[in-house]
């Protein structure tokens, strides 16, 4: 479970959160929204240790591994899908399932080849998705992970990511009320 108890964080004189109180349960889906500067990327922060709270206590699992996408798509742009997936990869993992993952997400054989640089947004986003779900998670945190992926292709992206976190704990922060429900999300504003 995760946990956050009376947790605030203010940047200077800006109060981001303020006694926050939330729990997530192992295998729960949580989709975080609010407006723009409501603090939602720095709960995320909080959550994954790379900020620290103000006050107050974040609790999590030990020995869990977490697997982000980021609002920026944070890949190596020398390199192609498939060799950016493999950095990731837990060591004897089969790497056979890059292929599998990057098409499950509509990145074609022929994209998996071409440098990360020369892909669309859209593109972009679905290999930082693959190397998140190739980390072998057993947290995926999700910032709004589906900007820039074009509506025909979303809900395979979607079903993808669902379907990889099945078990596991998953936190979104998305503005689509629809993105939650696609992936089973339990709605906390912030």
């Amino acid at each position: 479970m995760i946990k956050l108890e009376n947790v605030s964080k203010s940047y200077g004189n800006q109060h981001v959160i303020s006694g926050l109180n939330l729990e997530i349960p192992d295998g729960g889906r949580l989709a975080v929204m609010g407006r723009s500067g409501a603090g939602k990327t720095t709960l995320l922060n909080l959550i994954m240790g790379l900020t620290k709270p103000d006050s107050g206590s974040v609790f999590m699992p030990e020995s869990k591994r977490i697997g982000t996408v980021f609002q920026e798509d944070r890949l190596i742009e020398r390199l192609n899908a498939v060799a950016n997936c493999k950095i990731v990869m837990p060591k004897g993992a089969e790497e056979n399932r890059i292929h599998e993952v990057l098409n499950s997400l509509g990145i074609t054989e022929e994209l998996s080849k071409k440098p990360v640089s020369e892909l669309s947004g859209g593109e972009r986003r679905r290999v930082a998705a693959a190397r998140m779900i190739l980390s072998e998670p057993d947290i995926f945190i999700l910032d709004e992970p589906f900007k820039g992926i074009d509506s025909e292709t979303l809900p395979k992206v979607i079903s993808a990511v669902s379907k990889e976190a099945i078990g596991k704990t998953l936190i979104l922060v998305t503005h689509s009320v629809s993105e939650a429900e696609a992936l089973g999300c339990e709605v906390f504003g912030i």
